[in-house]
């Protein structure tokens, strides 16, 4: 008796695994400046000073020292974008799902992500901001210009050991790797790069590697945004939402809350994740913008 005689026989069979979606690191919202405390009690709008240097001035005997009176300004974080994503669940089908796929849990962490990858990404377009910028975006990353970028950095006064490099990972993979100064094993004696996974380090800052970068493009090119920034350059701060919900929620890391709620009038359980962030540059002086080209 072949297959088609034992068809009827034959079963087909849901496995336990499900494949889930492949996700970007979320590598910026952890790195910058998180001002969420400070809106903790209310408020859409925080005020930062910025204070300006002041000069010295010789001192001539007998006579008043030169008051100085600079006019400084201020920066402006505001709070006013609000994102979330939503899916309902009808009663006759959570009945019918099949209970090992935890269906509702697999897709509210899918919308938890939705939303913090929003944030992410909001912080990597201000890199676009940096008044400071080296590379092209018609060409590949060159040693040249990470050393620029730290070089701009120092003249700025900015600590530079507390930056770091963001790049897309094809700048990372396809372009920084080719620097021999970066991959050849003789210039990097702690580890081999054809055997080991090379450490995100140039000149000994970290490298964040993220592929959210990939939304930053030069306008008009096929270029990229990268940035070397410290954390005070970009802030950004959520208001709190708190944990509502008929079924209960809660907050998570960045601000981001997830609650579920039971519609009797649709019989279904309706999860949503949602944010109320908002991101500014605070510090430009504190940022390097590296243009390169998107391949390479």
């Amino acid at each position: 008796m072949g297959a088609t005689s034992l068809a009827s026989f034959i079963p087909d069979v849901w496995g336990e695994k499900i494949n889930e979606f492949y996700k970007s690191k979320l590598v910026c919202a952890p790195f910058f400046t998180d001002r969420s405390d400070e809106v903790r009690e209310g408020g859409d709008t925080l005020f930062t000073p910025s204070i300006s240097e002041l000069t010295a001035s010789a001192k001539t005997y007998a006579t008043a020292v030169s008051l100085q009176d600079p006019t400084d300004a201020k920066i402006t974080l505001t709070i006013d974008q609000h994102f979330e994503s939503s899916f309902a669940i009808e009663d006759k089908e959570a009945a019918q799902v099949k209970r090992s796929y935890s269906t509702m849990e697999r897709y509210a962490r899918s919308s938890a992500y939705a939303i913090a990858k929003k944030l992410d990404v909001a912080i990597c377009n201000l890199f676009t901001g940096f008044s400071n910028q080296v590379g092209s975006s018609t060409t590949t990353i060159a040693d040249s210009d990470i050393r620029a970028a730290i070089a701009i950095a120092e003249a700025n006064n900015v600590p530079v050991d507390e930056m770091a490099f963001f790049v897309t990972p094809n700048v990372f993979w396809r372009q920084i790797q080719k620097l021999d100064k970066f991959s050849l094993a003789i210039n990097s004696p702690v580890q081999d790069p054809t055997s080991k996974m090379p450490k995100a380090f140039l000149y000994g800052l970290p490298v964040f590697v993220s592929n959210n970068l990939r939304h930053v493009v030069v306008s008009g090119s096929a270029g990229r945004f990268n940035a070397l920034a410290h954390p005070d350059s970009i802030h950004w701060a959520t208001s709190p939402l708190g944990a509502g919900g008929s079924q209960g929620g809660m907050v998570g890391s960045g601000g981001v809350r997830v609650q579920s709620n039971y519609i009797p009038e649709y019989l279904s359980t309706v999860t949503t994740a949602d944010i109320l962030y908002g991101v500014c540059e605070n510090r430009d002086e504190g940022g390097v913008a590296i243009l390169t080209h998107a391949i390479g």
